[in-house]
């Protein structure tokens, strides 16, 4: 009876281990599972091939005094004309936004046997961080006084976050309000009103593809959509 009781016993613990075992095995299964990519990391990982690519953007005496957008990646380019034959040159500053990359002085393209001849003053920025930024430079000799009657250039650079750019697909349009101008009807209906569309995509009916800056700054007098200043743009073939 004792010997009965006793293998009674012993396959009780034996189905015991078995189950337990099995439990293990799916608790196991369960974690791996758990450790897969899930459908919100795919759709991080199509948003990151999807980011915005840094542009290079160009300016000199011309865009003094104006406000230009940009976001952290991008190259700033400024190109002032000087002459340090006759001792004047360039003093820049710029904000703790903007690296600088590059300082170099360019002699004009086939003046470089002529005396006196004068050229460009060239500065590479990277822009490193959000907000606003500026760059400033006078014109003057480094020995002199100002006298408040130099030459002066000032750029006022906004950069903003990539999430605050406008990005879409939409319709080129012809309106024939307040002299006629061209607008975007995006996919979503939304109606943007590009300050800067390209004389190439004045196309009514053309699709294009944009990334653009918000110019809530500005007052539109189309009173027709949301002002924009197009930052790229590309024909979209249908």
């Amino acid at each position: 009876m004792n010997n009965k009781f006793i293998k009674i016993i012993a396959l009780i613990a034996i189905l015991s281990l078995v189950i337990l075992n099995s439990g293990c095995v799916a608790s196991d299964e369960d974690n791996v599972q758990g450790e897969l990519p899930t459908s919100e990391d795919n759709n991080t990982a199509d948003e990151i091939t999807d980011m915005v690519q840094p542009i290079t953007s160009s300016y000199s005496e011309n865009d003094s005094q104006n406000t230009v957008y940009a976001i952290k990646g991008d190259t700033i380019l400024v190109k002032l004309t000087e002459n340090p034959t006759t001792g004047y040159s360039w003093n820049l500053t710029h904000g703790d936004g903007l690296k600088l990359k590059e300082d170099n002085y360019e002699q004009q393209e086939g003046t470089e046997k002529l005396v006196g001849a004068g050229g460009f003053h060239q500065w590479t920025f990277e822009v490193v961080d959000t907000g606003e930024q500026n760059i400033s430079a006078i014109y003057m000799r480094p020995w002199e006084e100002k006298t408040g009657a130099e030459d002066t250039f000032k750029l006022n650079v906004m950069v903003l976050e990539e999430d605050e750019l406008i990005k879409g697909t939409g319709t080129i349009a012809y309106l024939e309000l307040e002299g006629g101008f061209y607008g975007i009807i995006a996919e979503d209906e939304s109606h943007y009103d590009p300050i800067n569309l390209a004389e190439q995509f004045q196309n009514d009916g053309n699709m294009v593809e944009f990334v653009a800056y918000p110019r809530n700054d500005l007052m539109s007098f189309h009173m027709w959509g949301q002002l924009i200043e197009i930052r790229t743009i590309t024909e979209v073939s249908e």
